[in-house]
C-alpha cells in the first residue's frame, strides 16, 4: 500500500498523462461507448471532473473543521446505497453536458484545483474528518479512492479508440488493493470447497509484483466457512497468475474471470492441492 504522500504524486502524474491525452484526442471520441455500462467516454470524463470538484470541496472544508455537505451535495445517508450509482451517473452526465464543447478545459480546471488542494495539505491535515457521499472519513481516505478512479477511468477513456490501451505501470499496484472488495462482491464469504481448509494465491507479473492469498477455513463445530484475504504465506493449494493489468481490470469489473481463465490470461498452477474448485467458483 502506498503512502499518502506517494499517492498524491501518483494522482498528479496520472492526471497529467490524461490531460495530455485529452488535448490530443478527437472530440468525436467523447460519443463512443465506454467500458462503463451506460456511459459514453464524455460521461467518464465528466465523472472524473465532477468527482475532482467535490473531493476538493470536501477536503478543503474538512481541513477547516467543516464536515457538513458542500452546497449542492447530499447529506450523508440521504441517498440509499442502492441509488448512489444512479446519482453519480446523473452528476457525471450533467457535468459533461454542461461543459459542452469546452469539456477538456472545464475538466482540466477541476483536476488542477484538486491537485492544488492535495499538494497544500500538511501532515496533520490528512487525519481531519471530511464529508463523503457514504460516510465521514479522514482526508487521507480520498487519496487511494482517487488513484483508482483516475487510473481505471483513464483506461475507460482510452480503450474505445485504442483496444491496446494499458494501465500506467507506476499506478497499477495501489489499484490491486481492491482485491478483497472484488472477491467479497463475488460472494467469497459463501464459497465452501470440499476441502475443510485451503489457501489460493493471486500473483501478478509485469508492472507490479503483487501477491495475496485467499484463505478458506471451515469453522470448527459449525457449518460456517471463514474466508479471508491475507498476505501471501506458506505453500498455496494453487497459484493464479496473470499480468498486473489483467488483475487490476478484473477487480474493477472491466474483465470477467470466466473470460480470462478461458483465454489463458489468468492461469492456475497447482501447489500441494488443486485450484479447480476455486477456478470453477470464479468462472460461474
Amino acid at each position: 500500500m502506498v503512502s499518502t504522500a506517494e499517492g498524491v504524486k501518483l494522482i498528479a502524474a496520472e492526471t497529467g498523462r490524461l490531460k495530455e491525452h485529452l488535448r490530443g484526442a478527437n472530440p468525436g471520441d467523447w460519443r463512443l461507448d465506454s467500458p462503463c455500462e451506460g456511459w459514453v467516454v464524455g460521461d467518464v470524463i465528466g465523472h472524473l471532473g465532477w468527482a475532482a470538484d467535490f473531493f476538493a470541496r470536501a477536503i478543503s472544508a474538512g481541513k477547516s473543521g467543516i464536515i457538513s455537505a458542500p452546497v449542492g451535495l447530499p447529506e450523508i445517508g440521504s441517498i440509499p446505497p442502492a441509488e448512489l450509482p444512479a446519482y453519480i451517473a446523473q452528476m457525471a452526465k450533467g457535468y459533461s453536458q454542461s461543459a459542452g464543447a469546452g469539456l477538456v478545459d472545464v475538466f482540466s480546471a477541476s483536476v488542477d484545483h484538486l491537485g492544488a488542494v492535495l499538494s497544500e495539505m500538511q501532515d496533520d491535515d490528512w487525519s481531519k474528518a471530511c464529508w463523503g457521499l457514504r460516510q465521514i472519513q479522514p482526508a487521507a481516505a480520498y487519496v487511494p479512492i482517487r488513484i483508482s478512479e483516475v487510473v481505471i477511468h483513464s483506461w475507460d477513456i482510452r480503450f474505445p479508440s485504442d483496444s491496446n490501451a494499458g494501465l500506467s505501470p507506476d499506478c497499477v499496484a495501489p489499484v490491486l488493493d481492491r482485491l478483497p472488495v472484488w472477491l467479497g462482491s463475488l460472494g467469497l464469504a459463501e464459497f465452501s470447497p470440499s476441502e475443510p481448509a485451503a489457501r489460493y494465491r493471486f500473483r501478478t507479473i509485469g508492472s507490479a509484483d503483487f501477491q495475496r492469498d485467499v484463505v478458506l477455513k471451515h469453522q470448527e463445530n459449525t457449518e460456517n466457512q471463514e474466508n479471508t484475504v491475507e498476505d501471501a504465506e506458506g505453500e498455496p493449494a494453487a497459484t493464479f497468475t496473470c499480468d498486473a493489468d489483467v488483475l487490476a481490470l478484473l477487480v474493477w469489473g472491466r474483465l470477467q474471470p470466466k473470460q480470462v481463465l478461458a483465454d489463458g490470461r489468468l492461469t492456475a498452477t497447482p501447489g500441494y492441492g488443486t485450484g479447480h474448485e476455486f477456478a470453477t467458483w470464479l468462472s460461474r
